[in-house]
């Protein structure tokens, strides 16, 4: 598992190699960090942060020039920020979780940390999912208490243009015993939920995005009802409750253009280079239209089998993808499996319910979330470069 987490980690970060270091907070490369002060005495204030020559301890380490007392707070010289401890061994693993505005980007993330956090990642190697600085606490603010407690549907999600809490990231440490070594590995995982509206220009994206270009991987979510091919066989009442009374945001083939743009103008890459992030292309609200796909396609109706078995099985995650693709090719989908094709080196394709089976009523009340597959996504991002063992 060390080996691939650490490519994944690794993986086009920043998209340039003249930075040694990348903020999860505000995605600026740097090569030396600062230090805040934690004695509340200080003569420079109880926040005082402060650059230094000299670092102790492996440079986690160095004292306060104001008061002389030692400080191991290490922060982003730009945005102050508490940096993870795997954030400064290279060890970050962005993931931009993007799509329209009905798309299911809220839920998605508020299930699939909660998933990470009491399921999967112990489930697949003993491991923890422990949120960084207040994540944790803002996680169950905004998505636990509402998903889990109040069982109430969420609301979309505010730009974040002129709302800077909105684009905070939720930032969680992912540790786990290394069966090479037995020591304990930490990695950053950083999540975050992006307003559709900020997905329809490209000027905002590069203001309020910018952290796609630094992405270890991208959860691209497809909303099924921006489909015609699939809503014409579908129940109108259906249609109406899971698009969100209605609402279709931007298509998919139209933010997956502007994302590109974006990355290839960050990176540097010409039209003919493929980009190198892997996508995971993801049919979201499975249940919307479970009722209708075709019998001979049994692995996407079949739980997943991942955790269950205690590590990702390629060949589950192969026979889904050519689900998809078939039921894209059915549905009319080909401009959006055109992008992909044309613009990424490594995609695949996955259906998730966040929410899970008859679990979308008009009224916002929900049953407290059993998700179908959402850790497909997920722990295939994570296998890249090698399997979970």
């Amino acid at each position: 598992m060390l080996d691939f987490l650490r490519k994944l980690g690794n993986t086009q970060i920043g998209g340039s190699k003249r930075f040694r270091y990348t903020c999860p907070y505000c995605f600026d490369g740097f090569n030396k960090y600062k230090f805040q002060c934690i004695n509340k005495r200080c003569p420079g204030g109880g926040s005082f942060v402060f650059d230094v020559a000299k670092m102790t301890d492996g440079g986690r380490k160095a004292e306060c020039p104001k008061c002389h007392q030692p400080s191991f707070k290490r922060v982003c010289p730009f945005c102050e920020n508490d940096l993870p401890e795997s954030t400064l061994d290279g060890q970050n693993c962005i993931i931009s979780i993007v799509g329209s505005r009905s798309s299911g980007k809220s839920h998605f993330i508020g299930v699939i940390i909660h998933e990470l956090i009491k399921r999967i990642a112990p489930q697949i190697n003993n491991g923890s999912f422990e949120g960084f600085g207040d994540s944790l606490e803002r996680y169950k603010k905004v998505f636990e208490n509402n998903l889990y407690q109040a069982c109430q549907q969420l609301e979309l999600t505010r730009s974040g243009i002129n709302n800077v809490n909105v684009s905070l990231p939720y930032i969680f440490n992912y540790k786990f015993r290394s069966e090479k070594d037995k020591k304990i590995k930490c990695y950053t995982f950083v999540f975050f939920d992006t307003a559709g509206e900020d997905l329809n220009d490209i000027g905002t994206m590069s203001t309020v995005n910018k952290y796609i270009c630094k992405s270890s991987g991208i959860i691209f979510l497809l909303d099924p009802m921006g489909i015609p091919g699939l809503v014409s066989k579908l129940d109108s009442g259906w249609v109406l409750r899971a698009s969100g009374g209605g609402v279709i945001g931007t298509s998919a083939d139209d933010i997956i253009t502007r994302v590109s743009q974006l990355i290839r103008s960050e990176q540097g890459l010409s039209e003919t280079d493929k980009i190198k992030i892997p996508v995971a292309a993801v049919f979201s609200k499975y249940d919307a239209f479970e009722s209708i796909i075709p019998e001979e396609l049994t692995t996407i109706k079949n739980p997943s089998p991942h955790c269950k078995e205690g590590r990702f099985i390629d060949a589950d995650a192969k026979a889904v993808d050519s689900e998809i693709r078939a039921l894209l090719n059915e549905w009319g989908a080909n401009a959006f499996t055109s992008q992909l094709e044309n613009n990424y080196e490594k995609y695949s394709y996955f259906t998730v319910s966040s929410l899970g089976l008859n679990n979308n009523p008009s009224s916002g009340r929900i049953k407290e979330p059993h998700p179908h597959r959402i850790e497909d996504p997920m722990l295939w991002l994570m296998s890249i470069g090698g399997k979970l063992q």
